[in-house]
């Protein structure tokens, strides 16, 4: 704690121009190893900066700030934000730099998630979806199933007499660790799978409903049909809707099931005290281990950010975050000692290897690194 006042006090000495030529830099090499790109700053980004800066200092005695001292204000600005309270990465083509506590060889490194899942079809027959070319991937029932350039799967009807009758026929899509997919189920309903997820779904439409099933997360985008409510089934809790926009995160290691929506409006159910809400868009219900439900105003960019190809925490503790690299970089995670009781903030980008990932960790004073044994990856914090 002591060093982390430290550092602020630095900080803000580089912002003011107060610091040794030695101290200058200290912190800039700081700044290099956030790895952070801002480009040239515009006239207007540094007073913003600078603004957020004198917010957080006593008032200075009134002289001229060059533009030099502005810049090293929203420097400063950036790293402040980073050590202290939030971070953000943004992807560059340039190498890795390696903070002191994180040592990690091209080798050892662990790629981001990919496009790739596996279709499950309703005679048993299993099909790897990032293996297969693009087209007609299989006929089941009185559909004809595709996959698009765009690495999305689509159903089509071939047969509108056989999908209106007869038992539902139900397909399976489960993606693993460090995998993503899209589909589009028989109804138009669009719908976005993250890892280690995986979605049950009728693609005939004889039932008076369209039930699916879900253990995971995913977003979806429901085609309305009033005649026909769409059910998201998961953990506990059913979701009703007849069109709207919401996420669902359900996964089994995760303390609640969170429903969060987007737009249009959603029933959520617990299914053991048949306890309900309505939620309204912008509104978040979360059912606890103890199949108790509330509501609260959502995060939307928190919720949706893996979708949009980001991780985002907000005063998040280190669990919830390796929970989330864990499912992404499809590596477990290993705590050795105790667990660090710290709160995370920030935004990362999800196409980018581990060790990036990793960087901010090591500001947090946590030694973490990647380990292989018997050609197994594990992330491994101290």
């Amino acid at each position: 704690m002591e060093e982390h006042e430290e550092i602020k006090k630095l900080l803000k000495r580089y912002a003011a121009g107060e610091c040794t030529s030695e101290e200058r830099i200290r912190v800039e090499r700081w700044y290099e190893k956030l790895d952070i790109h801002v480009g040239e700053p515009s006239e207007e980004q540094m007073e913003d900066d600078v603004a957020e800066i004198r917010k957080r200092l006593p008032t200075p005695p009134r002289r001229q700030i060059t533009t030099w001292y502005r810049y090293a204000a929203a420097v400063a600005a950036v790293i402040i934000m980073a050590v202290g309270a939030y971070f953000q990465f943004t992807r560059t083509d340039g190498l890795t730099t390696a903070t002191d506590n994180l040592a990690i060889s091209d080798q050892q490194d662990i790629a981001p998630g990919e496009t790739k899942a596996t279709l499950k079809l309703a005679n048993g027959r299993e099909i790897t979806l990032d293996g297969t070319p693009d087209g007609e991937v299989a006929q089941d029932g009185s559909h004809a199933i595709y996959k698009n350039t765009n690495g999305e799967l689509v159903y089509q009807i071939t047969d509108a007499a056989g999908n209106s009758t007869g038992t539902p026929v139900f397909n399976t899509m489960h993606t693993p660790r460090g995998g993503q997919y899209h589909l589009v189920l028989p109804d138009g309903t669009k719908v976005w799978m993250n890892a280690a997820s995986t979605l049950t779904y009728a693609i005939n439409g004889s039932a008076k409903e369209r039930l699916v099933k879900l253990e995971g997360e995913a977003y979806f985008e429901v085609t309305k049909d009033p005649q026909r409510p769409f059910r998201v089934e998961s953990k506990g809790q059913i979701v009703e809707v007849l069109g709207t926009h919401f996420n669902i995160n359900s996964y089994a290691d995760e303390p609640a099931v969170k429903t969060t929506l987007v737009e249009g409006s959603v029933k959520v159910a617990g299914t053991a005290n048949q306890q309900a809400v309505i939620l309204q868009p912008g509104q978040q219900a979360a059912l606890d281990e103890h199949s108790r439900l509330s509501v609260k105003q959502a995060d939307i960019s928190d919720a949706m950010a893996w979708k949009n190809g980001k991780f985002s925490f907000k005063h998040s503790d280190i669990g919830t975050v390796m929970r989330q690299l864990s499912r992404w970089y499809g590596v477990e995670v290993i705590f050795q000692g105790e667990k660090p009781n710290i709160m995370l903030s920030g935004e990362v980008y999800r196409n980018t290897n581990a060790s990036k990932v990793l960087e901010i960790l090591s500001f947090y004073d946590l030694d973490c690194k990647i380990e292989m044994n018997d050609g197994i990856k594990r992330i491994v914090i101290q």
